[in-house]
């Protein structure tokens, strides 16, 4: 009975480790999404699976359990890297087994590949039910048992289930089911913590539009210099004076009411995948814009200017105005550093033109 229950533990303690590991690097790696991302998943995942089979072997006398990676990933992480995690998976047992015996039968291929597909489409299958998380993940493992079942009988030699691997495995399964679910919990709520942080960082407190140095972490984005065509500066008329005659408060009204003007009034012309706004500092805005198409650069922002003018606040007696200059990437080898002073230069000649105007580079 004594190694009975070690034996449990030491297959639990394994399963849990692994689903933390490979939970906690799908979950806070930084370049999320990439393709560099999703490769160093695969090179993360296949040593797991291997000590997996590996521990399941040594410990129970068979393989056990292992698909069960997959499925955990298939429902806390993502259904598309799940169902990739089955399929390397089925190709890490083949390999594994061949390890075992190098005159592996093309029959036992074919059957773990079918006992993966098995476990895969009734994990699909249990997901389309309208039951908790952890009632479906139950669901897909007890789908897993019986495809090792399936394993077991026709490869006895591979896979049989003795009841003393069965009442290991079982609970070893329950065991870590329980464990990844609160495991799961825990590190989803840090994600949405660390994602609210990463959002205030990126973001201006008061315009809530993206900051400085979201800015600058946006010029160093490969994807940003293809696809921009030009970066202005805005600079609101005369605030400085408002701040100092009517009040710091009035001020950030000012500002924000400013800002939001300005970003309707962008989104009406260009719409909301054309450009994007940031707060720069001060009174200063920068827009980087995609597209404008339908129209020319001076009609855009005539535009703006006229919009902006018909704002009024109760505490101004002044109509806002606002002074810009825009400058295009492709007259700066597509550089968003050079392009950005070069629109800097634009805005100050704006202003010492006498303001409510914007100065644009010919392109």
């Amino acid at each position: 009975m004594g190694s009975l229950f070690f034996d449990i533990s030491v297959l639990s303690t394994m399963l849990i480790g692994l689903g933390i590991a490979i939970l906690t690097i799908l979950n806070f790696h930084e370049m999320r999404e990439s393709f560099g991302w999703y490769a160093e998943t695969v090179v993360v995942f296949l040593p797991l699976i291997y000590s997996l089979l590996s521990v399941s072997m040594l410990v129970i006398g068979n393989i056990y359990l292992y698909y069960l990676l997959a499925i955990i990933v298939y429902f806390y992480v993502s259904h598309d890297i799940g169902a990739g995690y089955f399929l390397l998976t089925a190709l890490i047992i083949i390999t594994y087994l061949s390890m075992l015996n190098p005159a592996l039968p093309q029959g036992t291929v074919l059957l773990v590949l079918m006992t993966g597909l098995l476990t895969y489409i009734g994990t699909v299958i249990v997901n389309l039910l309208k039951v908790p998380i952890l009632a479906k993940i139950s669901a897909a493992s007890f789908i897993m048992l019986c495809a090792e079942r399936l394993f077991g009988t026709f490869v006895p030699i591979y896979g049989v289930h003795t009841l003393r691997g069965s009442v290991i495995s079982v609970s070893a399964l329950l065991i870590t089911m329980i464990m990844m679910h609160y495991f799961n919990r825990y590190i989803t709520q840090r994600v949405a913590e660390i994602d609210a942080i990463t959002l205030r960082a990126n973001k201006d407190e008061l315009t809530q539009f993206y900051n400085l140095y979201y800015l600058y972490k946006d010029f160093g984005s490969q994807q940003f210099n293809e696809e921009t065509l030009a970066i202005a500066i805005l600079d609101l008329d005369y605030f400085k004076k408002v701040n100092d005659q009517y009040g710091h408060n009035i001020g950030n009204q000012t500002l924000i009411t400013f800002s939001k003007h300005i970003h309707q009034n962008l989104i009406e012309q260009l719409g909301t995948n054309n450009f994007e706004l940031y707060r720069y500092g001060g009174e200063e805005f920068v827009v980087t814009i995609k597209a404008v198409a339908g129209k020319t650069m001076k009609e855009v922002f005539d535009q703006l200017q006229d919009t902006i003018q018909c704002v009024t606040m109760e505490q101004l007696p002044e109509r806002m105005s606002f002074s810009a200059g825009v400058a295009y990437l492709k007259n700066h080898a597509f550089d968003p550093m050079t392009t950005l002073e070069a629109a800097d230069q634009l805005l100050y000649q704006s202003k010492h033109a006498g303001r409510k105007q914007t100065m644009i580079e010919v392109l």
